[in-house]
C-alpha cells in the first residue's frame, strides 16, 4: 500500500466533523473495516488531508469528549490490512459490463495495467462511444507527454467491444458498471449469470448498495463480491474490495482481487458489506451535517470556507455536493437510511427543495452555489 506524508491536523476541529469522527469509532466497533484501512480510505477516496483517527489522535482526550468519540481510540489503528500483500491476481482478460463515464475509466484503468478488456455494450452505438471517449483521453495523455503514442495504441488494442454476453466466458473477472438503481443492475447481473460459467466472478462497482442486495440474483455458488472504484476511475487511486466473509473461499478471493488492484498501480482497502462500504458511509452523511448546518443560517460560502480552512480539506462540503449531484447526494443517503436507523442519514430539508427547484448543482449550473 502506497504511503504519502500527512500534515497534522489542527486541534480546532470543526464541530460538523463530530459526526463523521463518531461514525469512523461505529465502523471499526462494527468491523467494518480497521481504523488504518478507514484512514487511508478517506485520504484516497475523499481527498481529506488526514484520516479520521488520524484527526482523532492529534486532539487531546478533553476535545475528543467534546466532539462526541470516546477518549479511548478502538485498538488497532495502526493494524493490518484483511488481506495479504501477497498473491497475483487476476492476470487474464477483464469483462466490463457498461459503457458510461465511470465503466470507461474502469475499462482505460484495466487496459493501461497491460489487461485485455471486454465490453459489454447494448449497442453498437454506446459501445463507439465509449472507445471515441477513451481515444480522447488518451489524445489528451499523449498531448500532455503522460504517454507515448505507440503506448496509446497499445491500450487501444487491448479493448473490444460486444453486445454478447457470452463473449467474456473466459474473462477472470466481470465488473457491472451501470447506472447506480438496482433494478437496472440486477437485470445486468441476471444476464451474466446466465451467459457465464458459474466459476466466473461477477463484482459491481456499486457505490450505495451491498453485495448481499444482488447474490438473490445470480446462480448459487458464484462467486460475487464489489470493486468500488471512484470517479474518475482512470486517476483515483482507492478501490473498496468487498469480499462478503460467508462465500466460500473468502479469504483467497479477497487476496486475489486487491493484489489485481495493485497491480492497475491503485490501492486496495477491505472492509465488510454494509451500504456506503467506508467512503460513503462517513462521507455523505457528514455532508448532510454540513447541509443542517447551513440551515442554522450560515452562509454557504462560510460553510465551505469552515472546512477548508479549519479542516484542510480541499472542496467545501456544499461545493462538494454540486459536484456530486443534490440528486445522487439525496439517493446515497436514502439508500443508507433504508437500512440504518439513524436522524444524521435522513436527508436534510434543504436537499429535498433543491431537488424539487431543479437545482441539482453543477450539472444544472446551480445548487447551494451558482455556476453561470
Amino acid at each position: 500500500m502506497r504511503t504519502q506524508s500527512v500534515e497534522p491536523p489542527r486541534s480546532d476541529v470543526p464541530p460538523v466533523l463530530a459526526g463523521l469522527l463518531r461514525d469512523a469509532v461505529l465502523l471499526v466497533e462494527r468491523g467494518t473495516a480497521t481504523p488504518t484501512d478507514i484512514d487511508t480510505a478517506m485520504r484516497l477516496g475523499a481527498g481529506h488531508p488526514a484520516g479520521p483517527f488520524e484527526v482523532l489522535a492529534s486532539l487531546p482526550p478533553d476535545v475528543r469528549r467534546e466532539l462526541g468519540p470516546p477518549t479511548t481510540l478502538p485498538p488497532g489503528r495502526v493494524g493490518a490490512p484483511r488481506f495479504s500483500a501477497d498473491g497475483g491476481g487476476w492476470t487474464g482478460p477483464v469483462g466490463v459490463s457498461g459503457t458510461g463515464h465511470m465503466a470507461g475509466g474502469i475499462v482505460e484503468a484495466v487496459a493501461r495495467s497491460g489487461r485485455p478488456v471486454r465490453v459489454l455494450a447494448r449497442s453498437r452505438q454506446s459501445g463507439q462511444r465509449l472507445l471515441d471517449a477513451l481515444s480522447s483521453r488518451l489524445d489528451r495523455a499523449v498531448s500532455r507527454g503522460r504517454i507515448e503514442a505507440a503506448g496509446r495504441t497499445e491500450v487501444l488494442g487491448r479493448v473490444s467491444v460486444t453486445e454478447d454476453p457470452a463473449a467474456l466466458a473466459d474473462a477472470d473477472v466481470v465488473i457491472e458498471a451501470v447506472a447506480e438503481d438496482l433494478d437496472a443492475k440486477a437485470a445486468v447481473v441476471r444476464l451474466l449469470d446466465a451467459a457465464l460459467p458459474t466459476a466466473v466472478p461477477l463484482a459491481t462497482n456499486t457505490s450505495s448498495f451491498r453485495v448481499r442486495d444482488l447474490r438473490p440474483f445470480v446462480t448459487s455458488g458464484r462467486p460475487v463480491v464489489a470493486l468500488h472504484f471512484f470517479n474518475p476511475a482512470q486517476v483515483m487511486e482507492l478501490v473498496e474490495v468487498v469480499v462478503p466473509d460467508d462465500l466460500r473461499g473468502a479469504d483467497e478471493l479477497r487476496s486475489t482481487a486487491s493484489a489485481w488492484v495493485r497491480a492497475l498501480s491503485k490501492t486496495p482497502i477491505a472492509c465488510a458489506d454494509s451500504r456506503g462500504f467506508v467512503v460513503n458511509r462517513l462521507l455523505i452523511p457528514f455532508l448532510n451535517d454540513a447541509v443542517r448546518l447551513h440551515e442554522t443560517g450560515v452562509p454557504a460560502p462560510e460553510v465551505d470556507e469552515l472546512l477548508r480552512s479549519a479542516a484542510g480539506h480541499p472542496m467545501g462540503p456544499l461545493a462538494l455536493i454540486d459536484l456530486i449531484g443534490i440528486d445522487v447526494t439525496v439517493a446515497a443517503l436514502q439508500s443508507m437510511a433504508a437500512v440504518e436507523d439513524d436522524p444524521r442519514i435522513s436527508p436534510a430539508t434543504t436537499l429535498h427543495q433543491l431537488a424539487a427547484a431543479g437545482r441539482l448543482g453543477r450539472k444544472t449550473g446551480a445548487g447551494f452555489h451558482d455556476y453561470p
